[in-house]
């Protein structure tokens, strides 16, 4: 019983959060501070200024990521490499959104099991957990540096939503590899349920997670992303 009303309060704060990163409004924070012409003014400027043709646009004329004002997660303002260094370090910073979602993906797994397990008191069905956790691990310790060669290294200028995304991520391979310490062996998690420090502990990640990901969103897709 008491498993099942843990269940329910994990379950509960999963809803709550995903429920402010979905309805939270972000607009009014991206446009804090800007000056708005006259309407006015807007519309005779959208009306004069002219149109971009991606489709005229030669190849060469293509912005790269890390341009200054270019946006996304390439925020060290540098021009394209032209070392064969910097082009590798480049090249594997932008598999960094691809591996990622890996060990995001066996956390909420792992998760979703642990919840099954306790509501039907069946701790079978978590019982290689341990064992996703390990390469959640893995996958978590391999994403992370990718994130700091895609990202490049801190600025002075850099928003507030990359410098969390950066040291929350830097830290979250760590925590997950707490996650998996407290986790039970394939034996024993087949007959016994976890503890409540893991069990808390997993459900923190959880949220940490979700967190990150809105961040990296944010990163790449600007703030209010999700404003409805």
């Amino acid at each position: 019983m008491a498993h099942k009303k843990l269940t329910v309060r994990i379950a509960a704060m999963l809803a709550v959060t995903l429920s402010l990163l979905l309805f939270t409004p972000q607009i009014s924070l991206a446009h804090r501070g800007e000056e708005h012409p006259p309407q006015a003014a807007q519309t005779d400027s959208s009306q004069t200024a002219p149109e971009h043709d991606m489709g005229a646009m030669q190849p060469g004329e293509m912005t790269w990521p890390s341009a200054e004002g270019a946006g996304g997660m390439m925020m060290d303002h540098d021009a394209r490499p032209t070392t064969l260094s910097g082009r590798i370090i480049r090249w594997l910073g932008v598999w960094h959104p691809a591996v990622i979602h890996f060990p995001i993906a066996l956390l909420l797994t792992v998760a979703f099991l642990e919840a099954a397990a306790a509501f039907r008191q069946k701790p079978i069905y978590a019982a290689s957990n341990k064992i996703l956790l390990a390469v959640a691990t893995l996958g978590a310790f391999a994403a992370a540096p990718l994130g700091w060669a895609n990202a490049g290294l801190p600025a002075a200028d850099d928003e507030a939503a990359l410098v969390l995304h950066r040291w929350i991520g830097t830290a979250i391979p760590f925590l997950i590899m707490f996650v998996w310490w407290l986790k039970k062996p394939v034996d024993e998690a087949a007959v016994r349920l976890g503890g409540r420090l893991y069990e808390i502990t997993l459900a923190l990640t959880v949220l940490v997670i979700l967190g990150q990901a809105y961040l990296g969103a944010e990163v790449t897709h600007g703030a209010g992303h999700l404003a409805f």
